[in-house]
């Protein structure tokens, strides 16, 4: 029986064979890797929102110093519920409907839908119904004329205008009354008739409305938007 012999030279060039469990070892090790670096990306996402920088009380009026933007990593609804960094201007001038913390994000239900009170204003109320302020049908924000009848059903009753364009400031509805549902939709979008409309005047329109809501009968009219 012959035997070859085995040299050197032709052990060394003996071909290997592929080891399948190491290659599929790295390939599993580079999923890992690849799946990690993707996840850490995605996780690692942050979006530019308005916080407050201090803490603040309900009715204050925001100024510049007040809000500031920041990189916070939330998710997509979280995100929507809160106000953008690109509303910084929009949001500067609003009082708060509620208190607010220090470095805590801020959403759109934290400003008051009312306007901002400026120097040498005041906010008069008046009692109104459903008949003498255009049905309701009043917000927040809205411009308005205030007229006065006296001797209201007698023939010298008059009708003057008391105040030409002024900004509602806020509405009252009567909370107490029990509202059926018909199905239409309140334009208002709140429940109740109403009851009362604040409004913001000079001091000296102040005394005048004043002087006229006990002298005689009030009407509000709306204006359109942009008249004074």
């Amino acid at each position: 029986m012959a035997v070859s012999a085995l040299s050197p030279t032709r052990a060394l060039h003996q071909p290997r064979r592929l080891d399948w469990r190491a290659v599929f070892g790295l390939f599993l090790l580079l999923l890992a890797t690849g799946g990690s670096i993707a996840f850490w990306s995605a996780s690692s996402d942050t979006r530019s929102v308005l916080v407050a920088t201090r803490d603040l009380p309900e009715g204050a009026v925001l100024a510049a110093g007040d809000v500031a933007t920041a990189r916070v990593r939330v998710d997509d609804g979280m995100y929507q519920a809160a106000i953008p960094a690109t509303d910084l201007t929009n949001v500067v001038g609003h009082p708060l409907a509620e208190p607010v913390h220090a470095q805590q994000m801020l959403v759109p239900a934290q400003l008051a839908s009312r306007p901002a009170l400026a120097p040498g204003q005041v906010a008069v109320t008046i009692a109104v119904h459903a008949d003498t302020a255009v049905g309701g049908r009043l917000r927040p924000g809205d411009t308005v004329e205030v007229l006065a009848t006296i001797n209201q059903g007698k023939p010298e009753a008059q009708t003057t205008v008391v105040l030409p364009g002024v900004t509602v400031y806020d509405v009252g509805r009567d909370q107490n009354l029990t509202v059926v549902n018909t199905g239409a939709t309140d334009p208002s979008g709140t429940s109740g008739s109403i009851a009362w409309v604040t409004l913001v005047v000079s001091s000296d329109k102040a005394v005048q409305l004043t002087r006229a809501k006990w002298a005689g009968q009030l009407d509000v009219a709306l204006l359109p938007p942009g008249r004074q």
